[in-house]
């Protein structure tokens, strides 16, 4: 009898066991799902947000509604800095500028006016630089400009300034005004817009 007790007991033991081992596993997994979907439906958005957006200052004057200096996401354009500055005037000249040009960081856009642009034609030297740097016609000899003079050029900011007199150091000036494409950034249209200003002497 003693022994059948024994063995009966150990029986309902391991039935207690078994019993308590079932109920405890789905738990387990229970968490190891929830753990899992929480990691799936954990935004995305979150690790974009935090990234730093890159960001140039461009110098806009003349012929708009708000001249001023703008700060503008790098890569952006001649046509947002405008409208960044107000828009063209009504007699802004806009048939030099490229307005889908990209600008650089402290890049000066001067906007001309109609009647600017006719006098600039006529009297070209109300807007060229010192005598010194500039021939009879009003061009800027860009073998001897310096940093400010070579801006007036149109669509030279201070950055292509810059390139142009590190350029015509290292490579003892400018035999042609050709030879500016030469210089990073200054190249098809750019160059297009500012061979007519220019010269070499």
């Amino acid at each position: 009898m003693m022994k059948a007790k024994n063995i009966l007991f150990i029986m309902l033991m391991g039935i207690i066991c078994l019993v308590f081992s079932s109920c405890n596993s789905p738990k387990e997994e229970t968490v190891v799902i929830e753990q899992s979907e929480e990691k799936q439906n954990k935004p995305k958005t979150e690790e974009h947000s935090e990234q730093e957006e890159a960001w140039i200052w461009v110098d806009v004057s003349g012929a708009v509604s708000a001249p001023g200096v703008y700060r503008l996401k790098q890569g952006s354009r001649v046509f947002e800095a405008v409208q960044e500055a107000g828009g063209f005037l009504e007699n802004a000249d806009t048939t030099g500028i490229n307005q889908a040009s990209v600008l650089s960081d402290g890049e000066k856009l001067q906007i001309y006016t109609i009647e600017e642009v006719q006098q600039m034609e006529v009297q070209p030297e109300m807007f060229s630089g010192s005598s010194e740097n500039t021939e009879s016609g009003g061009k800027i000899n860009i073998n001897t400009a310096d940093l400010t003079e070579l801006q007036e050029i149109p669509g030279v900011g201070e950055k292509k300034a810059q390139s142009i007199m590190e350029y015509r150091e290292a490579c003892g000036g400018f035999q042609n005004i050709e030879q500016l494409q030469e210089v990073p950034g200054i190249k098809g249209k750019t160059f297009d817009k500012v061979k007519d200003y220019i010269t070499v002497k």
